[in-house]
């Protein structure tokens, strides 16, 4: 029995009596086949020589393969693609499914809601995935894929379009199928490797600031991390201010090793929160672009120096938050609780936990970061210097700023006070720290986004 073959024996009598929960399943193990095996490549051209386009589990299947790729494209996160996926296997279905939110999901249900006059982008990407595998399997006789790319919705579309094209594959026999499969490529339709920071560039600066290794495994490790060596070179050019550096090596030395460590952390982290996008992804980029010019006015008023650039701590808080559950199918922004803790975690309106904090805490540990770095984002229960009272009193103003309409909770209230005090900060200069902060913000549209270090150097800390 083929890979395939043994899939379908599990996955066609789910449909007799489908749940939500029992659909998501099959959609983990599907991921896992498109990981591992190559027949979800060519479902369609199977599906067409053996003459099954018609059976439900064919357009469920298909319309998922095309969601998980779309999804894959624009870099989504597990648990966010997981539950489009399963959207669309549901909207897939030939009669309404029962029980449907059993999974109890806003996002799922903002997917599956055809009769809104206004939906939710994740909506759109499950109607393309069904829409194109309609098509793909030619069950489209009324042209449906055609009206959404010429409707008055085909802004939505369009882009999905680009990222997973409309094509019919011919009508082929099994010889000739067979044939197909030969030449396809020998890996399978999605194998990405873990986004884990290179780890012989950081066994090498390691040695190299130990001085117990040469320069040149870091400039070769770097030549081989193309985003990273893009990061290094436009960074060392747009800080000389002159002509753009040919070699590494030289943007390398003329940074420093310190602060080239920094930048390609920066690049590297910036990857792995690109393509581990959540729903809100716009919104969380959008607080963490206005928190970085918050901390950044409040630094320049308090005279308080911090063990790295804003922008940077930014980013690595921003690892932990696309990790938490509270993101990951929430389609609107978390409310602040009463007894939410005074922490990076409070943005979610959510109580922080060690356990959520392991993703900077081992980022901090590979990329060599100071000690310091680890002490200013982890949770505290008592301010113990001023770097953390900044990062924190940036955190209150992040909410002040973003939801007026909601008195802060009493412990974040009380800290407030104590640290306005404390910093000796007018009512004047309060307002002159947000305004500034609010114009030299950032406006991202969605998907668009990036919170990267590397033109950080042009100004002073």
């Amino acid at each position: 029995m083929s890979r395939l073959e043994a899939f379908l024996t599990s996955f066609r009598p789910t449909l007799n009596h489908p749940t939500a929960v029992d659909l998501y399943a099959h959609c983990k193990n599907l991921e896992y086949e498109l990981s591992e095996y190559q027949w979800p490549d060519y479902f369609v051209l199977w599906s067409s020589e053996h003459r099954v386009q018609k059976m439900a589990y064919s357009l469920a299947l298909q319309s998922a393969i095309n969601m998980f790729q779309v999804a894959d494209k624009l870099g989504l996160a597990t648990s966010f693609r997981r539950l489009l996926m399963t959207a669309t296997m549901i909207r897939s279905l030939p009669a309404p499914l029962k029980n449907v939110n059993r999974l109890q999901s806003p996002l799922l249900k903002a997917c599956l809601d055809e009769s809104a006059t206004s939906h939710h982008y994740a909506y759109y990407l499950v109607d393309w995935s069904l829409r194109l595998a309609q098509y793909q399997l030619g069950l489209d006789g009324k042209g449906i894929l055609s009206k959404l790319l010429t409707g008055k919705r085909h802004p939505y579309y369009w882009p999905l379009a680009e990222a997973l094209p409309p094509s019919m594959p011919d009508r082929i026999d099994g010889d000739t199928l067979a044939r197909v499969v030969d030449q396809k490529r020998h890996s399978p339709l999605y194998k990405r490797e873990a986004l884990k920071p290179p780890k012989t560039l950081l066994k090498a600066i390691k040695r190299y600031a130990t001085q117990s290794g040469a320069l040149a495994p870091i400039i070769k490790a770097i030549e081989h991390q193309p985003a990273l060596h893009e990061a290094l070179i436009r960074s060392a050019s747009e800080h000389a201010q002159t002509a753009p550096f040919k070699s590494t090596k030289h943007a390398y030395l003329y940074l420093g090793a310190q602060r080239a460590s920094h930048i390609l952390a920066s690049a590297s982290l910036q990857q792995h929160i690109d393509s581990h996008r959540v729903p809100l992804h716009e919104t969380l980029m959008q607080r963490l672009s206005l928190l970085v010019e918050l901390w950044h006015q409040l630094k320049y008023h308090t005279n308080v120096a911090w063990p790295l650039r804003e922008k940077l701590v930014a980013q690595i808080i921003a690892i932990d938050l696309i990790h938490h559950p509270a993101l990951a199918t929430a389609t609107q922004w978390p409310q602040l609780q009463p007894d939410t803790p005074l922490s990076a975690f409070g943005l979610l309106g959510v109580k922080p936990e060690p356990a959520q904090q392991k993703h900077s805490e081992t980022l901090i540990q590979r990329w060599g970061l100071s000690e310091q770095v680890n002490q200013l984002v982890s949770f505290q229960t008592e301010i113990t210097n001023k770097q953390q009272a900044v990062f924190l009193l940036g955190c209150i103003l992040l909410q002040e700023i973003f939801d007026p309409h909601h008195a802060l909770p009493k412990r974040w209230s009380n800290v407030q006070s104590k640290l306005i005090q404390q910093f000796d900060i007018s009512s004047e200069k309060w307002h002159t720290i947000k305004r500034d902060a609010v114009a030299k913000c950032h406006s991202f549209s969605p998907l668009d986004v990036n919170i990267s270090v590397v033109n950080d150097y042009n100004h002073s800390s």
